[in-house]
């Protein structure tokens, strides 16, 4: 840079410096540092009014919504209340016939004679067929084998 261009930068600074003091000497600082905590203090008053009502909003909201779900919910245990009330009822009918009925079939009579025991019954054993093994061939494997000799049905010669 040119000398001519170094002083006019230096100038315009110190024109500038000696504009900020003139200026914070006509302006009282105290005064400014007042005014700037009071405007915070109310900018802060709003935002929390602000914030207040729309706290008290939303708990009502949920409240709302809380009782909605109550209501809900009460109205679906009372009917599942109901539904288990009606089917109680009818295991106990079903209950009592089922004891008179077996009160019928047993005999009245007070003798001193021991019953039987009771014998288990006895189950009829059902025996599978078992095909012919066939000798293996080639290219022939007992499951092909297996697979065949089922899937066959019998024929009046193999009878």
């Amino acid at each position: 840079m040119s000398e001519e261009t170094k002083n006019k930068v230096i100038s315009k600074i110190n024109e500038i410096k000696s504009n900020i003091e003139n200026f914070i000497a006509e302006v009282n600082l105290t005064e400014l540092k007042a005014s700037l905590n009071t405007l915070v203090k109310d900018a802060q008053q709003d935002l929390n009014n602000k914030v207040q009502v729309d706290l008290e909003n939303l708990k009502n909201k949920l409240q709302k919504e809380r009782n909605d779900i109550e209501k809900k919910a009460k109205k679906f245990l009372d009917g599942h209340r109901k539904e288990l009330s009606v089917l109680q009822s009818k295991l106990d009918q079903l209950i009592k016939k089922n004891a008179k009925l077996k009160t019928k079939s047993k005999p009245k009579s007070k003798s001193t004679t021991a019953k039987a025991p009771a014998v288990p019954a006895t189950k009829k054993s059902v025996k599978k067929k078992v095909a012919k093994s066939i000798p293996p061939k080639a290219g022939f494997t007992p499951k092909s084998a297996a697979k065949k000799s089922t899937t066959k049905k019998p024929t009046a010669r193999n009878k």
